[in-house]
């Protein structure tokens, strides 16, 4: 099967990450009844998952792992969920081997334990922040580092893996240049471009722009972070595929400026030669969690995606995806006229079979002033109808009350209007670093295409 090509970004940390914390309404109740959560109650013998914390991170590393419930240690003014029992191991020992092993093996045990976070706190769920965005890591003074969506963690699942070890490695890259600082010489390569409207701006629009991510356009120390954590989690094959198809020659010839300054920065400051280092933490990876099967391998789409199918939706994420540009701007048009009324839109939405022949498009928004960020949604609805030559006419059937509230009142639906009253090809899309999407392709314009993950 001939397949397209495209670049994937990873995940931007203060970003909209996929919605893995929660099911379809991003709230997830926390029921105290539940024995698989804890609370913090310190007077209690040590379980078999302390002792392992201990001889693995606290013993040998001085770093504290912190499960047990505390309010106290995250944001009072957000509604948080305390990670699950079940889930603290399959998290350390991915962080241990993908973070902790690499650095040891190259630089020492003493290397880790000098410039280590003394403290990994876990939250269950991510930190929704009023702009839009939401936290999936932070590192406080170079001593702690917040872990955030714990509970929705799958260690065989390579998203998950590389998605989780982006924010490690990006929290511990701020935690060595808060020790030594980075070439100012990095500051100069695109000193012009950075913006606090980073999240307006599509990782492919960063990548053209001589960013590696759109995060990264936020500062030059997110920028410099950003090269670290993408050049580890991708690994040499992944990252320069990024660079061979997400990249003009321009932004190809800042891209590599930054990357020698990263790798002079390890090697001046660390004597870690950074290119080792992101040979073994691939290395890890792939032992963990395997590169999957390419569209080639897969079955027919049609097989596995549709009503009472093994999988029923293709949900979207512009804060990690490389979406071609006409889908991206759609998005940032809605999104700026739903700011414009005081409102939000989630970076992340999803399009789902709701019977044989009816696709839904869910859009999830908030209000900008409400510090709870209640997300309300808004779905419309299609009918399919198979044509001859394999395609699929898509035509507007109608939308909620909510729907009709941001179409009609708001002036919001341009999101709306890529699908509504097209035809397109459902096929299997590869991404530059191999992953295996759903692409959407209208026929009156396959080049400007869509694409998102698989998921029940």
């Amino acid at each position: 099967m001939k397949t397209q090509k495209l670049s994937i970004g990873m995940l931007m940390l203060l970003l909209l990450v996929l919605p893995l914390a929660c099911k379809d309404g991003y709230n997830e109740a926390v029921d105290p009844s539940r024995t698989d959560y804890v609370t913090n109650d310190n007077n209690h013998p040590d379980s078999e998952l302390d002792k392992w914390l201990l001889s693995n991170f606290t013993n040998p590393y001085n770093i504290e792992v912190k499960y047990h419930w505390d309010a106290s240690e995250g944001d009072l003014f957000r509604t948080l969920v305390p990670p699950k029992v079940s889930q603290i191991r399959p998290v350390m020992e991915v962080v241990k081997k993908v973070w902790i092993d690499p650095y040891s093996d190259l630089a020492g045990a003493t290397f880790v334990k000098q410039y280590c976070p003394k403290q990994f706190v876990t939250i269950g769920s991510a930190r929704y922040n009023p702009d839009g965005t939401f936290t999936l890591g932070t590192a406080e003074g170079g001593r702690k580092v917040m872990l955030y969506v714990v509970n929705a963690f799958d260690p065989t699942q390579r998203s998950a893996v590389k998605q989780l070890m982006h924010i490690v490695q990006h929290e511990f890259g701020h935690i060595l240049n808060q020790t030594l600082s980075y070439p100012s010489a990095f500051r100069e390569i695109t000193p012009g471009l950075y913006t606090s409207d980073w999240r307006f701006n599509s990782v492919a629009q960063a990548r053209g722009a001589g960013f590696i991510t759109n995060y990264a356009m936020a500062s030059p120390d997110e920028d410099f972070v950003e090269m670290i954590a993408t050049m580890l989690i991708e690994g040499k094959e992944g990252y320069e595929a990024i660079l061979a198809c997400g990249t003009n020659s321009n932004s190809l010839s800042l891209l590599r400026k930054k990357e020698a300054l990263v790798v002079q920065y390890y090697r001046e400051s660390f004597n870690i030669d950074f290119y080792a280092l992101q040979t073994k933490v691939q290395e890890a990876i792939n032992a963990i969690a395997p590169p999957g099967e390419g569209p080639e391998e897969l079955p027919p789409l049609a097989d596995v995606w549709g009503f009472e199918k093994e999988k029923t939706t293709v949900r979207f994420d512009l804060s990690q995806m490389a979406e071609p540009s006409e889908f991206s701007l759609r998005f940032a048009q809605d999104n700026r006229v739903l700011h414009e009324a005081g409102l939000a839109l989630d970076y992340n939405f999803k399009l789902y079979y709701t019977a044989a022949d009816e696709l839904a498009l869910k859009l999830y928004y908030y209000d900008l002033s409400d510090e709870d960020k209640v997300y309300k949604q808004a779905t419309f609805y299609y009918f399919l109808i198979p044509q001859d030559d394999g395609t699929i006419a898509v035509l507007m059937s109608y939308a909620d009350e909510n729907g009709m509230y941001l179409n009609n009142d708001l002036g919001v639906g341009a999101l709306n209007a890529f699908f509504a009253n097209r035809t397109f090809r459902f096929d299997w899309v590869e991404s530059c670093g191999g992953e295996v999407y759903v692409g959407l392709y209208p026929q009156d314009s396959p080049a400007n295409f869509c694409f998102g993950v698989l998921e029940n």
